[in-house]
């Protein structure tokens, strides 16, 4: 599955980081993906020491 969306047949490393964001924002694997770190990440907190590095 590609995630280049892209109808102007541009290379991911020739996208802006807004571009490559739209994409990411639009697909429905990430939103997938982002629920389920959100879950993870609710169930094993990352420790306070880790965070203030």
């Amino acid at each position: 599955m590609s995630t280049n969306t892209n109808k102007k047949d541009k290379n991911n490393a020739d996208m802006t980081a807004q571009d490559r964001q739209n994409i990411y924002n639009t697909s429905s694997f990430f939103k997938k993906k982002n629920e389920d770190a959100i879950e993870f990440l609710k169930k094993h907190p990352i420790p306070k020491e880790y965070i203030r590095k």
